[in-house]
Parts: C-alpha cells; sequence; structure tokens
C-alpha cells in the first residue's frame, strides 16, 4: 500500500514538471513570434542575424543587420545607427519581401564590397516608407534592391562613391525627399536582359542630386509624373556617361521643375522623349534634349542653354513656350534612326531661338522642315538650313526681328555636329514621324 502511494506521488511530480515545461515552451513561442504581426526588440551593438518573419524594432547602436527568412520582414528604423565595415549595414540575403519604415532620425555607414555594393542591400523586393530621415554613406551604392524599388516616403541624404539609389528590375519612387550627392549613377535601373524590366516611374519628390555620371538612368521606360529636380553632373564625358535625365528607351515627362546643370547632354534617350507639361530649364555644355529617334513637346515652358538646344531625327512641337540659346543648332533633326523620316514639324507654341556667332543654324535639318502653327521668332545669321523639303502652311515667323513668309536655306549640308550627309537618291516626302 505504501509502495503504491509513492508510485502515485511520483507520478504527480512528473506531471506538474511536464505542464511546467509545456508552459514556457508556450511562453517562448509566444515571445519568439512566427508571424508577421509579432514585434521584437534588436537594440543589441552585436550583428543580429534574423532568421524568422516579423516586425523588428531597430534602436539606438547596431552592427550589419542579415535577413534570412522565408516569410516577411518589417524593419522600424527609429533614432538607429548602424555601422558596418565590411559589407552592408542591412543585408537582405532571402525573404519573400522585406519593409523597412522609417521614423526619426537615422544614420546608416558602411564599407561594402563589389558583390555586396548597397549600405542597404536587399536580393528580394524592397520597400522603403515612412515620416522620419536617414543619413547613408558608403564607400559603394547607397540603397540597392537586385529585384524591385519602391520608395513611398521619407527623406534621404545619399552620400557614395558610386551609385545612390539602385534597383534592378525597377524603381518607383511615390514621394519623398532625397540629397543625393554620387561618384557614379545618381539613380539607377539595370536590368538589361528583360524589355519590361529596367525602368524607373517617379510620382512625385523632391530631388537635389550631384552626380558625376548620370543624374536619372534607366535602362528602359522612364516616366515621370511630378516632382521637383534639381540635377547637377560633372563628368568627363570623355570617359562617361554624365546624362541629366536618361534611358536607353523612352522618357515620358507628364508635369513638374527641372533644373538641369550638366556637362554632357541634359535629357537624353536612345529612342524617344515626350514632354507633356512642366518647367524645364537646362543648361548643358552638350545637347539640352536628345533623342535618336524623336522628341515630341506638347507643352511645358522650356528654357534651354547649350551647345545644341533640341536633337532628334524627328523633332516635332506641338504646343509650349521654348526658348533656345545654342552656340550651335537651336533645332536639329540628323540622320539618326531609320525608324523616323528626318524632320523638323511646329505646329504650335512659341519658340524662340538666338544662336551664337559663327556657322550656326537656328533650325538645321537634314530632311524637311514644315512650320503649320505657332510663332517662331529666331535671331541667327543662319536662321534655316534644310535639305529635303521645307514650307510654311500657318504661324508667325519671325527672322531677326522681321516678320516673314519665306524660309530662306543655308543648305550647308544641314545636320550640326551630329548630322550626316543627304541622301541624294532620297525623294523628299512629308511623311511624318513613324514610316
Amino acid at each position: 500500500m505504501k509502495k503504491k502511494k509513492i508510485i502515485i506521488a511520483v507520478i504527480g511530480i512528473v506531471a506538474v514538471i511536464a505542464i511546467g515545461i509545456c508552459f514556457i515552451i508556450a511562453l517562448n513561442n509566444h515571445e519568439s513570434g512566427s508571424t508577421t504581426s509579432t514585434k521584437k526588440k534588436a537594440t543589441n551593438t552585436n550583428a543580429r542575424i534574423i532568421t524568422e518573419g516579423g516586425t523588428y524594432d531597430i534602436t539606438g547602436n547596431s552592427e550589419s543587420i542579415v535577413i534570412n527568412t522565408t516569410e516577411s520582414v518589417e524593419l522600424k528604423l527609429n533614432n538607429a545607427t548602424i555601422t558596418s565595415n565590411d559589407g552592408p549595414a542591412i543585408n537582405i540575403e532571402k525573404a519573400d519581401d522585406v519593409s523597412i519604415v522609417i521614423t526619426g532620425e537615422n544614420t546608416i555607414t558602411a564599407t561594402t564590397t563589389e558583390d555586396l555594393e548597397g549600405a542597404i542591400f536587399s536580393t528580394e523586393d524592397l520597400t522603403l516608407s515612412g515620416d522620419g530621415s536617414v543619413t547613408i554613406t558608403s564607400n559603394y551604392d547607397g540603397i540597392v534592391s537586385k529585384d524591385s524599388l519602391t520608395i513611398q516616403s521619407g527623406t534621404y541624404t545619399i552620400k557614395t562613391e558610386d551609385d545612390g539609389i539602385k534597383g534592378k528590375d525597377e524603381v518607383i519612387i511615390e514621394n519623398g525627399e532625397f540629397n543625393i550627392t554620387a561618384g557614379g549613377d545618381g539613380i539607377q535601373s539595370t536590368n538589361t536582359e528583360e524589355s519590361d524590366k529596367g525602368t524607373i516611374t517617379i510620382q512625385d519628390g523632391t530631388f537635389k542630386i550631384n552626380s558625376v555620371g548620370d543624374g536619372i538612368q534607366a535602362v528602359t521606360a522612364l516616366s515621370i509624373k511630378d516632382g521637383n529636380f534639381t540635377i547637377k553632373t560633372t563628368g568627363d564625358t570623355t570617359s562617361t556617361s554624365a546624362k541629366g535625365i536618361k534611358s536607353d528607351t523612352s522618357i515620358v515627362i507628364e508635369k513638374g521643375t527641372y533644373d538641369i546643370n550638366t556637362t554632357d547632354d541634359g535629357i537624353h534617350s536612345n529612342n524617344t522623349i515626350t514632354i507633356n507639361n512642366g518647367e524645364i530649364t537646362i543648361n548643358s555644355k552638350d545637347d539640352a534634349i536628345h533623342a535618336d529617334g524623336q522628341v515630341e513637346i506638347n507643352n511645358g515652358t522650356l528654357n534651354l542653354d547649350a551647345a545644341e538646344g533640341i536633337e532628334a531625327t524627328f523633332v516635332k512641337i506641338n504646343d509650349g513656350t521654348i526658348q533656345i540659346n545654342a552656340s550651335d543648332d537651336g533645332i536639329n533633326a540628323g540622320n539618326k534612326s531609320k525608324d523616323y523620316t528626318t524632320t523638323v514639324e511646329i505646329n504650335g507654341g512659341t519658340v524662340t531661338i538666338k544662336m551664337g556667332a559663327g556657322d550656326t543654324d537656328g533650325i538645321d535639318s537634314n530632311g524637311n522642315l514644315y512650320i503649320n502653327g505657332g510663332t517662331i521668332n529666331i535671331t541667327a545669321n543662319s536662321p534655316f538650313d534644310y535639305d529635303g523639303e521645307g514650307k510654311i502652311s500657318g504661324g508667325t515667323l519671325i527672322v531677326n526681328g522681321t516678320e516673314t513668309t519665306q524660309l530662306t536655306n543655308q543648305m550647308m549640308g544641314g545636320g550640326g555636329r551630329g548630322g550626316q550627309a543627304p541622301n541624294q537618291n532620297e525623294r523628299p516626302n512629308r511623311g511624318y514621324g513613324m514610316r
């Protein structure tokens, strides 16, 4: 009987211990958090590796933070200072997606490598937002995503020896304030392998970019809806591209304010540029606006001071107020793309061109010149130089202070600095735009 009581007592003790262990395990699981709704603190001064999804508060001083998980992670930077002397300060190796929310005043400093080039570096989709500020300093790039990079809000001061902000597939900026000083490009997309990737879309924001390379550079489409832009490039164009706004395929500017000062082209596309509105001031040592294919201006106020004002295979001006001061050609249509008929076509707006002395042309076309409307006021020794058909069917034309209905023709071969000699076997035509 006594032996049976002892056995029962032992069983009771074991049961109590088991219940206690289960309670401790459950409590630890609750505190560690395996879901994205769990919030954790990371205030240690050592490098931290995050292997579970969740929301993490980052405050105070920290060394590098590494994220490696299959779940979603949110980092909340709140008056944090993150410093890494060996790689990115925030290194997202793997995650479903990562968002960084910025509050307070934050500082990120990193000595990075060529493979892990960003002070904030992500192999996954990355989103940044918040009403705070962050100062980023890096010996390579500032913010880098090898996938899609979205910035919704926040204040960013970025100083880098290479690129400031870089996304591979796309860069989307919805709003925010950006002060970027870059030894390479200010903002860049990089995907050259897929035709629908490598894009930049800017919806709004305030941008001050001082770069050695391009200010804003997209591999494919670049779209700016609105914003305030101050862009300065300082690169030596014999060894680098130092354009203000650049795209390999297309640029569309809807509106906004632009102050662009460059050693290379101000706005440049290897294919098309469309300006629908905006206040644009460009001071360039090369072309103010250059497209290999077509430049189309539908409205806006443009003040251009450059070697050449506007250059493309097909230049089409429908409306707007355009002031050009040029030392070579004011408007130049050269044979740069087989997809367009070489033409300058002015349908409306107010275009004022003032040319420097010497062998310069107000409007120079290797092909056709059509004035259908608007007010064109040219001050130049050679107001017109065209190799194809020249025709006035409307508008007001003023040359050196005198209104005229005649298109005088310098006939010096056209094309300006970038032009080519006309094809004498090609019959002039009125083919506007795409063939």
